[in-house]
C-alpha cells in the first residue's frame, strides 16, 4: 500500500520499509518540466512557510500511522493535503529497498 499525499505541486510520501506498515523514509517529490525531482524530507529546505510546516511534521514519521496523524494535525491547522491512491510518478522511488546486512565476526 502506498501512502502518498499532494500539496499544491508537491506529493509526500513514505518509502516502504520492508517491514510492513513502517517507512524507511518520507519524501517529496516534484515534477519539474519532464523530470521527477525526489528528496527526503531531512534535507527538503523549502522556502514556503506552509511546506516547512509540513516537512516538520512528516519527517520523522516511521509507521504508517505516524505519517496519518501529521497529516490529521496538519488538516486541522488548515493546511489542505490530498490522498493520492495512484500517484503520477513512477512507483518505483516509493518502493523500499531491502537492506542485506551482513555480520562479520
Amino acid at each position: 500500500m502506498y501512502y502518498v499525499y499532494k500539496f499544491r505541486d508537491h506529493f509526500i510520501a513514505g518509502v516502504n520499509h520492508v517491514v510492513p506498515n513502517y517507512f524507511q523514509d518520507i519524501v517529496f517529490i516534484r515534477q519539474e518540466g519532464n523530470k521527477w525531482n525526489v528528496i527526503s524530507a531531512e534535507r527538503f529546505r523549502p522556502q514556503d512557510p506552509e511546506l516547512l510546516k509540513i516537512r516538520d511534521l512528516v519527517k520523522f514519521s516511521t509507521h504508517v500511522e505516524d505519517l496519518k496523524k501529521a497529516v490529521s494535525d496538519l488538516m486541522k491547522e488548515g493546511i489542505k493535503l490530498e490522498e493520492i491512491r495512484n500517484p503520477p510518478f513512477p512507483k518505483s522511488f516509493i518502493d523500499g529497498k531491502k537492506k542485506i546486512q551482513a555480520e562479520f565476526d
